[in-house]
């Protein structure tokens, strides 16, 4: 899946969203340690100053399948090598995936976590997945909210009043129109396939 989207801020700021890579470890690492102790606590619900070489590598390390991850960058008026980054990890059950955002401060509040929310969604469907959840601390008021606006239910974690669970369940792709050689080849398979079955039960 191509996870490469440009696009223009209302207030002129020319952004990219990419795949993250290996490289960007160092810059993952100075956004995390730019951040004030609030924004660290919540994206890591701990106290956390910095993240070790070793952490940085498993989190940019990605393959892009089972762990995916994104990274989005600024071209102009100024260069900004990282701003906000967003994943989702496959979980034990195959069929759903937990999220995690973090966008700059200084950057908030222009669409941007909207928009990383958005590709997380169209890459697990394009993955098959059914469902993408999350834990979001109760006091995090601003992430609640973008997770409404994405169509996110928020509720209570069980057993946890600190925490709120937001979850969405995943769009089937859409599939492409066959042409009618395609749509033929399609129906004798699946009839040969229908006749397999049949054949084995008996």
């Amino acid at each position: 899946m191509d996870l490469n989207e440009t696009w223009t801020t209302p207030d002129g700021a020319s952004l990219r969203l990419r795949g993250l890579r290996a490289h960007d470890a160092p810059a993952l690492g100075a956004l995390i340690e730019s951040l004030p102790p609030v924004d660290r606590r919540r994206r890591f619900h701990g106290a956390v100053n910095a993240l070790s070489p070793a952490q940085l590598e498993n989190l940019t390390g990605v393959d892009q399948q089972q762990h995916v991850a994104l990274a989005v960058t600024a071209d102009a008026p100024v260069s900004a090598p990282l701003i906000a980054e967003a994943r989702w990890v496959v979980d034990a059950s195959g069929a759903a995936a937990e999220f995690a955002l973090l966008v700059a401060p200084a950057w908030r509040r222009r669409g941007i976590g909207e928009r990383c929310i958005r590709a997380l969604l169209r890459a697990a469907s394009a993955h098959d997945l059914s469902w993408i959840y999350g834990t979001v601390l109760a006091d995090n008021a601003p992430m609640l909210a973008l997770m409404r606006r994405c169509g996110f239910s928020c509720r209570q974690k069980r057993g946890d009043l600190s925490l709120r669970l937001v979850e969405a369940r995943v769009e089937a792709r859409v599939e492409k129109t066959l042409s009618a050689d395609e749509a033929d080849g399609r129906r004798r398979r699946m009839l040969g396939f229908a006749w397999m079955l049949t054949a084995a039960s008996q």
